[in-house]
């Protein structure tokens, strides 16, 4: 594998997506299943709302080094999804992924966020997200042993953009 370096790519030919998740259902899962059905294999998310709970990690430092990811963190009361964004990519079996990070507000009005993790975030009453993508930028998402974490890096069909 060839090392990783910083990248950009021009996304000229763009859709937006707006759409809505009624309440019980999975944030992540019903993102990349919506997404799924509509043929997005790539772009980027943004969404508020609330949620029946919240389950989310942090990465943990060991020695001053990153050294994975901490033990799940689940806020078992409903909470307010102030803001979460991410990007929806394709792992390294070509199935599609979310990378969602967040901040979330409980009912005593402390703020906590971090990586959201799929199956932990019920939609409580409604969230309402945003998805743009581009179907010439594609993102994958693989392990990264350099860095010890899985990363996204982003690849242009040639269609369009630079």
């Amino acid at each position: 594998m060839k090392e990783r370096v910083s990248h950009l790519f021009k996304a000229s030919e763009s859709q937006t997506y707006f759409g809505s998740i009624c309440a019980g259902e999975d944030l992540m899962d019903k993102i990349i299943e919506l997404c799924e059905q509509h043929g997005i294999r790539s772009g980027m998310v943004t969404c508020i709302g609330s949620l029946k709970q919240a389950g989310f990690t942090v990465f943990k430092m060991k020695n001053g080094r990153t050294d994975g990811y901490a033990p799940p963190t689940v806020i078992a009361e409903p909470v307010e999804l102030i803001q979460a964004t991410g990007f929806i990519c394709e792992d390294e079996h070509g199935k599609l992924d979310l990378h969602l990070h967040g901040i979330i507000e409980k009912q005593d009005e402390t703020v906590s966020a971090g990586h959201f993790l799929r199956g932990y975030n019920k939609v409580c009453i409604t969230a309402e997200y945003c998805v743009i993508s581009a179907g010439h930028v594609t993102g994958k998402r693989h392990y990264d042993p350099s860095l010890g974490y899985k990363v996204i890096n982003f690849h242009h069909s040639g269609v369009g953009g630079d």
